[in-house]
């Protein structure tokens, strides 16, 4: 953590350990790891990405999104952002028979237009606020989605307040689930999860991604990234 500057920055700044990492990968493919969904993940994300303007020859990304437990569901608006547009409809949460929608909050980020090549990298540990990301990014067909089906959490809590009190020593509240999240298609995520386009179960699954971007390099990286 103290190692790189950025990491460094963030923890003097924060006290938190960094929760998002990059290297670079033969082929021109730059590799970055999204650990989960933090309060400071998304500026994180940001100072990794720019990272990639120094090197203006890659064209591949690599989103690694395995083992992702989640976390800060609100920062969704703000990560998809840069890779569908601003104010576009990002994903939905279903609440007592109704959908609600919600919108990116900010537009492309510079340093990420140039990845012509995206794949996303899940399996059954992507869970929570990682599998919502995994779906809009299915659904729009921003990356290649490349492992096993996600987890299946989809539930979003919150706490209400108690309008009844027992004494006025204390407060109490409940903790209930709230909404559900919604998939790439269109079914609640919750017992479920997210679907790979390449299921790397399946034998033939190298042909396939190849099929789909013409690289061993890529082949290559995302095995040795499995």
């Amino acid at each position: 953590v103290l190692a790189k500057d950025q990491s460094k920055q963030i923890y003097d700044q924060t006290g938190a350990e960094p929760t998002v990492f990059s290297k670079l990968m033969p082929g021109n493919i730059f590799y970055i790891r999204l650990k989960q969904m933090s309060p400071i993940s998304f500026e994180e994300f940001r100072m990794v990405a720019d990272s990639s303007v120094s090197n203006p020859e890659l064209n591949t990304l690599i989103l690694d999104l395995k083992g992702n437990i989640g976390g800060a569901v609100d920062t969704l608006p703000f990560f998809l952002g840069p890779f569908l547009g601003k104010g576009q409809y990002a994903y939905e949460f279903f609440h007592q028979g109704e959908y609600t929608p919600f919108k990116t909050r900010v537009g492309w980020m510079d340093s990420l237009v140039k990845f012509k090549k995206v794949v996303v990298l899940i399996d059954e540990m992507t869970q929570s606020s990682a599998e919502v990301m995994a779906a809009s990014l299915k659904r729009y067909n921003v990356g290649t989605l490349v492992g096993t089906n996600t987890k299946g959490w989809g539930t979003i809590e919150n706490t209400f307040k108690l309008e009844s009190q027992m004494g006025k020593e204390q407060q109490l509240s409940l903790f209930l689930v709230h909404s559900l999240t919604v998939g790439d298609n269109e079914q609640l995520i919750e017992g479920v999860g997210v679907a790979p386009i390449i299921d790397v179960s399946d034998s033939s699954w190298k042909d396939e991604l190849y099929n789909v971007f013409s690289s061993r390099e890529i082949v290559t990286a995302v095995e040795s990234l499995l």
